[in-house]
């Protein structure tokens, strides 16, 4: 038999491991958004018709995209998009050749600045578009990138 004081603390672990375990699976956890029309499998233009219907959209070298020119591994290609433009909504990340060529969408607030750095994949050497919405505008910008090892599930 265990002594009492040992005992004690034992009950009390238990008691608060379990509190803890139920106050973690009953919580609500936050989760991004995922708009699963935004993110099909269609075509390039397809994606862009679905995402922008008929705006058109303008090449701007006012955002500023950083990617390796040859991409070692498709399955973790750095991506770093900045700018210095005001009132940014919305930030796509496109890819060509991917089987889903939205790779990513950021909502931001108009209080922040431009500075995003994130890992996309990439199936094959394609260009990675970005694409900024400021107010009524999209701005365009995009880069070729040799991917060297597939990681859309080639290799």
């Amino acid at each position: 038999m265990l002594p009492p004081k040992r005992r004690n603390f034992l009950k009390q672990s238990a008691s608060f491991a379990l509190a803890l375990l139920s106050s973690f699976f009953s919580t609500k956890s936050a989760h991004a958004a995922w708009p699963a029309e935004h993110f099909s499998g269609d075509s390039f233009s397809d994606s862009l018709t679905r995402l922008f219907n008929i705006h058109s959209i303008t090449d701007s070298g006012l955002i500023k995209l950083s990617l390796p020119l040859v991409a070692e591994n498709g399955a973790v290609v750095p991506i770093t998009i900045s700018s210095d433009l005001d009132n940014i909504e919305r930030i796509f990340i496109l890819v060509e050749k991917n089987p889903t060529p939205l790779a990513a969408e950021f909502e931001l607030s108009a209080a922040v600045s431009v500075y995003i750095t994130a890992r996309i994949k990439m199936a094959e050497s394609c260009n990675v578009v970005i694409i900024a919405q400021q107010g009524a505008s999209l701005l365009r910008s995009q880069q070729w990138v040799n991917v060297v090892q597939g990681g859309c599930g080639t290799g």
